[in-house]
């Protein structure tokens, strides 16, 4: 069977003194996180974990000296890298992330009375993120608020279209100036962004990466139980119209 696993040799000159093994800690002293270890197949030890909000596997080899990163499958075919992520990896706490949101910087949507809040990633290079934008407007005047979260993670230019949104006198026209000039770039660089309008996008960048998503839009709304839902990626109408901009009667 042809491996699909993408190999990576560390070989460290010393030891390293870290919680795991060499191999692995070389890979947490670079920033990815641990969430757990288990025995794996054919006799290899197992590592789930984050790294910049994606979730990476990671098989150690006999010798300990020697890491696999990437799906594991069977003889079948079948992907057994996504049932050790089932089985191990934690979800983040969707519930105490709302606070979190709450308190990121964003730009509000609204047409009138506020009965839902749904808060979604945005990167004005995101294309996907402009035909989610659209698909929303329908639902504000149904009392929806949607909150913006900018993040710049797409394009070099991202991150000083976000900074010019949210320092714009009136951030929603400045929004509806990026969308209309999507796909073309912005020559404004990233080197002239105050710091402090830095440090904001830089926040959400970060928050972002903590909740696990790794692509725009990514939705988070309240379900009709109150708990917290996520989509990360562009959701289809139905899941637009029954969940994520549903109003109770």
């Amino acid at each position: 069977m042809r491996s699909l696993l993408k190999v990576i040799f560390l070989i460290l000159p010393g030891l390293v003194f870290g919680q795991y093994p060499d191999a692995i800690q070389a890979l947490v002293d670079e920033g990815l996180t641990v969430e757990a270890q288990f025995e794996a197949p054919g006799g290899l030890k197992g590592f789930v974990g984050r790294s910049k909000g994606q979730a990476v596997a990671m098989y150690l080899m006999p010798d300990g000296e020697h890491v696999v990163i990437g799906k594991m499958v069977d003889g079948f075919g079948q992907n057994v890298s996504a049932e050790h992520f089932r089985a191990w990896l934690p979800k983040p706490d969707l519930d105490s992330a709302w606070t979190e949101l709450a308190k990121a910087t964003w730009v509000a949507e609204r047409a009138g009375e506020v009965k839902r809040i749904v808060y979604v990633f945005t990167d004005p290079n995101c294309g996907y993120c402009v035909v989610f934008r659209e698909k929303a407007q329908s639902f504000l005047e149904r009392g929806i608020e949607l909150r913006h979260i900018l993040v710049g993670v797409i394009q070099p230019s991202s991150l000083a279209k976000s900074a010019s949104i949210i320092a714009a006198d009136e951030p929603v026209k400045m929004l509806d100036f990026h969308d209309s000039q999507f796909p073309r770039d912005w020559l404004d660089g990233p080197e002239n962004i105050p710091d402090a309008l830095r440090t904001r996008i830089e926040d959400n960048n970060r928050l972002m990466e903590s909740l696990a998503v790794s692509a725009t839009p990514s939705v988070f709304y309240r379900n009709e139980n109150g708990g917290v839902e996520r989509i990360v990626g562009l959701p289809d109408d139905s899941a637009l119209a029954e969940s994520v901009f549903r109003v109770a009667n």
